[in-house]
């Protein structure tokens, strides 16, 4: 990214934090409870989604993530190039979310909160095959309707092993290991520490078209412990929690170009199935990128 990029980039991160105050405290009507049974301030870490806590109450959340890549990781002449890569997650929920009534839920009135959470990452090539991610987020939301917000954070280190290469598959094998939490003005702070190994794999679909592109198909399966039990629910009628999740997921990309819907582009298209082993959290997930860049 050239330097001017850089800054309108940093300078729009920094103005919607600022904002961000301003817009909750203007739909501030009379205080309420926290609306959102999956926990609002974890909602930019798990991500786009629609999510079921223990059969009681669907929500969906929404996160935009635009990324820009300040410089690409690699080897040239020899000498290891890093890649830096700036985040701003912006994510928003809905307060009611019936999967029966997808319609029935798109009103501006059921917009229940909003954060946003720049972060950086820095992408470290080890080797040919090996490449390490640290990565840190740091941000605000707050809940409409409500004198309730938080600071959200988190940071760790993903690590990608290419376990097989070759035009007929690819093999990897992704880790991470993290720290996610959140202080609020009310209440106490919560945090977990998610560790997760997952494989992925792509291959070819058909053969190469006219414009030289391949498309892929990707597969993942990832497993996380979040260390301690994530509180997903903080209301009187329920407290669920649940210590893991499961993910099983498929898409679709091109192995040399982004896809392209208007003016975003995607490295690819595809759904996840997620669930807590005690079966408590059940929800379906967008994908856009590899968990090792998420």
């Amino acid at each position: 990214m050239t330097r001017p990029g850089l800054i309108r980039a940093t300078t729009l991160a920094g103005l919607l934090i600022a904002a961000l105050p301003q817009l909750c405290i203007a739909q501030t009507e009379t205080p309420a409870e926290t609306p959102a049974d999956v926990h609002w301030a974890y909602s930019a870490y798990f991500g786009t989604g629609w999510y079921s806590v223990a059969g009681d109450r669907d929500v969906f959340i929404f996160r935009l993530t635009p990324q820009w890549e300040l410089t690409e990781a690699g080897f040239e002449d020899g000498k290891r190039r890093l890649g830096w890569h700036l985040k701003t997650p912006v994510s928003t929920g809905l307060d009611r979310f019936e999967i029966d009534d997808v319609l029935g839920a798109v009103d501006l009135d059921n917009v229940a909160f909003m954060s946003i959470n720049p972060g950086v990452d820095l992408e470290i090539p080890v080797n040919s095959i090996w490449s390490l991610r640290p990565y840190a987020s740091f941000g605000y939301g707050s809940v409409f309707k409500s004198s309730e917000y938080a600071w959200s954070y988190w940071a760790g280190i993903k690590s990608r092993v290419a376990l097989h290469t070759s035009p007929r598959a690819n093999w990897y094998l992704v880790n991470n290991a993290g720290y996610v939490g959140y202080t609020p003005n009310k209440g106490d702070s919560d945090k977990f520490w998610p560790f997760s190994t997952g494989l992925e794999v792509n291959h070819p679909m058909g053969s190469v078209s006219a414009d030289s592109s391949q498309w892929l198909l990707h597969w993942n399966l990832d497993y996380t412990f979040f260390g301690d039990d994530v509180l997903f629910s903080r209301s009187v009628k329920m407290s669920q929690e649940f210590a893991d999740q499961w993910e099983l997921g498929a898409a679709i990309g091109k192995r040399d170009a982004p896809i392209k819907i208007w003016f975003l582009k995607f490295d690819r298209l595809g759904l996840g199935y997620r669930s807590s082993s005690n079966g408590d959290l059940q929800g379906i997930t967008f994908i856009f990128r590899s968990s090792f860049e998420r």
